[in-house]
């Protein structure tokens, strides 16, 4: 009789915890399909658009491109071309885009609203006086190389960077060399705000319209050259892998997810434009 007398208590709390369930239906806002349009311009590149359609996020079904789009750019309110299209959604210019001219970018497409955004490709950054000297091999790491520069950042206006490191690597015979990220660690008197793969993003915040010597750690020795990319892009283009670099959550369950930055009206998506310095640092 214990038994039972001690049993029935849990066995009653198991069958209330167990039941305590209520179902909820909400009606769920039905998704309006936009255009998604990408295209992150440079003058040393054909200008490429990326266009698909967006879906529920609740969708199961494969992401589409769209392949019956116009894709038109403007600059000073005249037609310069109509992209065609070239294969999975991309459409591509016979032209490359011109240092510092403005361009607006018309999508359209059957059963979606119109995109639209405007962009700039903005001066090259101005890089003088590169010195690379080896770093001795410790018990840690192998020979390393350390490189400085100085960056003139330009005057009266906001300017943003991204700094990046590669090699090209032969290491497969039988395949043409591809660029290798090479690791970097940047010293004073700054640091990254944020990255997106191998690409190191700042601003002018700390140095605004000043010359400022960089310092670099490269993870590569000089017997092998080391490319060294450093790039000033638009802010639209800043903002958005800062966003993205927020939505990403760094594996912090903590941090509330936020909206990716998008500057196409009607649409979604981003258009920026960036022009990039390249230095080498040869053996």
């Amino acid at each position: 009789m214990k038994k039972i007398k001690y049993t029935l208590p849990l066995l009653c709390l198991f069958f209330i915890l167990t039941s305590c369930e209520t179902v909820v239906e909400v009606d769920l806002p039905t998704h309006e399909p936009k255009l998604v349009v990408n295209a992150v311009i440079n003058p040393d590149s054909i200008l490429t658009v990326d266009v698909s359609a967006s879906q529920s996020a609740l969708s199961n079904q494969p992401h589409g491109q769209v392949e019956n789009a116009t894709v038109q750019v403007y600059h000073a309110g005249q037609l310069l071309y109509t992209l065609p299209h070239t294969g999975n959604g991309k459409y591509k210019a016979d032209q490359k885009p011109q240092v510092q001219q403005h361009y607006e970018l018309k999508v359209e497409a059957p059963g979606l609203p119109k995109a639209s955004a405007t962009t700039y490709i903005p001066a090259a950054p101005l890089i003088r006086n590169l010195i690379a000297t080896p770093v001795a091999s410790t018990a840690w790491s192998g020979t390393t190389v350390s490189a400085t520069f100085t960056l003139t950042d330009a005057p009266g206006q906001e300017n943003f960077y991204y700094i990046q490191a590669y090699t090209p690597d032969t290491s497969y015979l039988d395949a043409k060399p591809f660029k290798r990220s090479v690791s970097l660690e940047l010293a004073e008197p700054f640091e990254y705000e944020f990255t997106m793969e191998d690409r190191y993003f700042f601003s002018d915040k700390l140095f605004e319209g000043k010359a400022v010597t960089l310092r670099l750690h490269l993870e590569n020795s000089l017997e092998q050259t080391t490319y060294i990319r450093i790039a000033q892009i638009t802010r639209a283009y800043y903002d958005y892998v800062r966003t993205l670099d927020k939505q990403s959550y760094r594996d912090n369950f903590a941090t509330p997810p936020g909206p990716v930055f998008n500057n196409i009206a009607g649409g979604l998506g981003l258009f920026a434009g960036y022009n990039a310095t390249v230095l080498a640092v040869k053996p």
